[in-house]
């Protein structure tokens, strides 16, 4: 079935440009990555002293809450940047794989036909010294 989907011609005109996508898609998510650790590094190192926390106590919920934040987008972009860079490879290796058993289907049919006109021409050498 692969073999079949990648060896449409509307797909090689289209993966210069899904090669182009795939890797603007990780130059973002890497982008997103780092910014998200960037935010983590700046709230983490955020502490309000005991007596502006007494003072306001909104000051520390409202530190905490973009500390939350920011480690939730650092999960989702560094889990999205691997699952893409997984689904990259998945795509790489099937279409790989769909090259490998095109190119052995046709060696295959070249065994069979190079065999073919083997035994017909030993058939007919035998033939020709009797």
């Amino acid at each position: 079935r692969w073999q079949k989907i990648f060896m449409i011609p509307l797909w090689s005109k289209m993966a210069v440009f899904w090669n182009k996508m795939f890797l603007t898609i990780i130059v973002l998510l890497i982008v997103l990555f780092l910014d998200a650790v960037r935010e983590v590094r700046k709230y983490s190192s955020v502490h309000v002293n005991e007596k502006a926390a007494n003072v306001n106590t909104n000051a520390f919920d409202h530190i905490q809450m973009k500390l939350f934040r920011s480690q939730r987008n650092l999960y989702l972009s560094g889990f999205s940047l691997f699952l893409w860079l997984v689904l990259r490879r998945t795509v790489t290796l099937l279409t790989q794989l769909a090259k490998g058993m095109t190119s052995h289907a046709c060696l295959e049919t070249q065994v069979n036909d190079a065999t073919e006109a083997a035994r017909k021409y030993m058939a007919e050498n035998e033939r020709l010294q009797e």
